[in-house]
């Protein structure tokens, strides 16, 4: 009796640890499902705002014009037609007095300047040859020895008054320098030649002088080809009285480089003396309205990489528009054949902390956006915008100065954001406090 009885409470107390082991894996589970319910209400109360980094940027304000270019440059033409020759290269600098290009007139006499060309380079060959002193070398200096010896006797004589040998000795230095101008002198027969040639020389080029125009640049300055007409409209220094109705002829201006075969007053080359030029712009009078005459501006062209410092000279005002005329100093590549170029005119410019226009939102009569905090929750900063537009905003980022509530008198430091604050996009629908992530 007492043997089962044992038997059977061994076999209950198994039974009861079999129970509490299939037991441990559900308490296990349900500690997890507890912990992740204890969870559950701030991940369901979290927002699905999307938020964006606040970064430096910067607003311009702008006006975009079409510009027309001013240049202090001249041109020279062609007095006949003819053919031209180039002696210098586009872009090229140049000084006063140097020599730009040759147009040979129809009127030129060809064979002449073949004949001219081949007679400079017979000259060039026999002077090189007489410089050769190899050439009787021997006996010129043969020559030389006894001439000297002969003009010393005859300086002596002279001194001694012995005037009876003069005479036979002037015969002998007479028959000696005969000797050495048929070796290398007039009477040689280079000296012939050069003679002769030195006087076709002169008349040829008489001949063919007057058949070519030669173009030396009249002032320093820089080479450029081709022409558009408007070099006179448009130049640099007569902007005074120009009008809108002379710019509707400027939008289709092209420019027209010259052939080698040029007609009568046809465009040789141009010379452009220095890098200062002037852009002109049409604008309406409303848009017009911040710009000074002498006030110095930034302008962009849309097609350059590169903004330019320019000095507002003039304004031109008519009815409801004015002519606004930018003067420049800067050069851009290819300056001098730019007649039309699309720019910006920046008016202002602002940079800072920049957000989009859709975070700001105003409180308590305080404008501001929602910042997320480390624990994801929004908190609102107030703000102090230095400008906007369609999108977005330029802001004081740190603090900003403030009337003090309690005294307007006075000013107060205001914290605000700061670079890389993490910024809730839609301002509107978000709370303080609210968790966002």
């Amino acid at each position: 009796m007492v043997g089962d009885f044992l038997s059977q409470a061994k076999e209950k107390k198994r039974i009861k640890k079999r129970r509490a082991r299939k037991k441990g894996p559900y308490i296990i589970v349900l500690i997890i499902v507890l912990y992740f319910i204890s969870r559950m209400p701030p991940l369901l109360l979290a927002s699905s705002q999307s938020t964006y980094p606040a970064e430096y940027g910067k607003i311009e304000k702008n006006i975009e014009a079409i510009g027309y270019v001013a240049r202090e440059e001249k041109i020279f033409t062609s007095v006949g037609k003819g053919d031209v020759k180039y002696f210098v290269s586009e872009g090229e600098k140049v000084a006063k007095g140097e020599k730009l290009a040759e147009v040979y007139l129809d009127r030129l006499d060809d064979k002449s300047r073949k004949d001219l060309e081949s007679i400079n380079s017979r000259l060039q060959n026999i002077k090189e040859k007489q410089d050769d002193k190899n050439i009787f070398q021997g006996d010129i200096q043969k020559l030389e020895q006894q001439i000297s010896t002969l003009l010393k006797s005859i300086q002596q004589d002279l001194n001694d008054e012995r005037y009876d040998r003069i005479t036979s000795m002037k015969e002998e230095l007479e028959d000696l320098l005969n000797k050495k101008s048929i070796i290398v002198g007039e009477k040689s027969f280079s000296g012939k030649n050069i003679s002769q040639l030195e006087q076709q020389k002169v008349q040829l080029e008489d001949k063919v002088n007057s058949s070519i125009q030669v173009i030396y640049s009249d002032s320093p300055g820089f080479v450029a080809m081709g022409s558009d007409g408007f070099e006179e409209l448009l130049n640099y220094k007569t902007l005074h009285e120009i009008n809108s109705d002379q710019l509707k002829i400027l939008k289709n201006a092209k420019l027209n480089l010259p052939s080698k075969d040029l007609e009568e007053d046809a465009p040789v080359i141009r010379i452009i003396e220095n890098y200062k030029w002037s852009i002109i712009v049409e604008l309406d009078a409303k848009q017009a309205d911040t710009i000074e005459k002498g006030k110095v501006v930034r302008i962009r062209p849309t097609d350059k990489n590169k903004e330019l410092k320019a000095t507002i000279r003039n304004i031109i005002e008519e009815e409801s528009k004015k002519i606004v005329i930018f003067d420049l100093d800067e050069f851009i590549d290819d300056f001098y054949n730019i007649r039309t170029l699309t720019v910006e005119i920046i008016q202002s410019r602002y940079e800072g902390v920049m957000v989009a226009n859709s975070s700001i939102v105003e409180k308590d009569g305080i404008k501001g956006v929602y910042t997320v905090d480390v624990n994801g929750i929004a908190k609102f900063k107030p703000i102090k915008i230095k400008t906007s537009n369609q999108e977005y905003s330029i802001l004081h980022h740190g603090y900003f100065e403030a009337k003090s509530k309690e005294n307007p008198e006075k000013t107060e430091r205001v914290n605000t954001i700061n670079l890389y604050d993490e910024i809730v996009m839609n301002g509107d629908k978000a709370n303080e406090g609210q968790r966002v992530r």
